[in-house]
């Protein structure tokens, strides 16, 4: 203890001794400009823009009234995403003038009064896909909330199945994947070399004879953010939300750990989902 002591304080005059000036990040004294958006052929063209939380400015509806949104790719004809309502932080292409395809790259521009945000995004070319899946009644059921009831929430008995995927992985190792069923993830053992997704605990409805199984491959940011920020699951909610409101969730104000975006910090990703519906089979005899 008396030698920690006289560590400190030798520290402390060489500090004292030590002309120093504190820096002080911009964001701790300026709210930064953020943005999400996750490109995917399945679902609308959307932006979010907000800014990081301060006390020292208040909570708003629409920090940027002045926002324009603008997508464009390769081609460089940019079309401008509509604001959803006037106190909107969501840009819509509502016109539907963006076809997100595998494999093309977009650019993202969001002109501020002072300051313009720069992203790109290259959309997946090769995603992963679900070449069989096989779901077997256990025999097995247990009380919990029926999944796919959103927003009228039900507590009943479901049953428990086995759960066995096969899939095709892509090529490139940085993506992610995420298997999902009526907007939940599906929790599992996930063997990639052999690509198979196997559980023994997944959840129907007592009457459910037969399921949707999502397989979603994220791009290497998505899965760069989410694991910065500690997110489950960024597809949390997509029957109800798109992945925009998804991210908007998980965003409470704070700095995101990981960012691409230029000029502001958050999120330009995109996401393809492959499907497949499953019958449920009876427990075998």
């Amino acid at each position: 203890m008396k030698k920690n002591l006289i560590y400190i304080l030798f520290m402390t005059v060489l500090a004292s001794c030590a002309n120093s000036v504190l820096e002080i990040a911009p964001w701790n004294n300026t709210p930064v400009p953020v943005v999400f958006s996750i490109l995917s052929p399945t679902q609308p063209v959307q932006v979010y823009l907000y800014r990081t939380w301060n006390e020292n400015y208040p909570l708003v509806k629409n920090p940027y009234p002045e926002a324009k949104v603008y997508l464009c790719g390769v081609d460089s004809n940019w079309v401008e995403l509509a604001r959803l309502s006037p106190d909107s932080c969501i840009f819509q292409d509502i016109q539907k003038k963006l076809i997100v395809e595998k494999g093309k790259t977009f650019f993202l521009k969001v002109v501020l009064s002072d300051r313009t945000i720069h992203a790109q995004t290259t959309v997946i070319p090769d995603p992963a896909r679900i070449t069989t899946a096989n779901c077997v009644f256990t025999g097995k059921t247990q009380q919990s909330w029926i999944v796919g009831t959103f927003p009228d929430m039900k507590f009943d008995t479901v049953n428990i199945n086995s759960l066995v995927i096969k899939y095709s992985a892509t090529a490139n190792r940085d993506y992610v994947y995420e298997f999902s069923s009526s907007s939940e993830m599906i929790w599992g053992t996930m063997l990639q070399n052999e690509g198979i997704f196997q559980t023994s605990n997944f959840v129907s409805g007592r009457d459910t004879t037969s399921v949707t199984i999502k397989l979603t491959t994220f791009d290497p940011t998505c899965y760069k953010y989410q694991k910065a920020q500690e997110i489950n699951s960024l597809s949390s909610g997509y029957s109800y939300n798109s992945p925009v409101l998804a991210l908007i969730q998980s965003f409470g104000g704070v700095l995101p750990k990981f960012s691409n975006i230029v000029n502001g910090v958050g999120l330009f990703g995109n996401s393809i989902t492959d499907s497949v519906r499953v019958v449920i089979k009876p427990q075998a005899n």
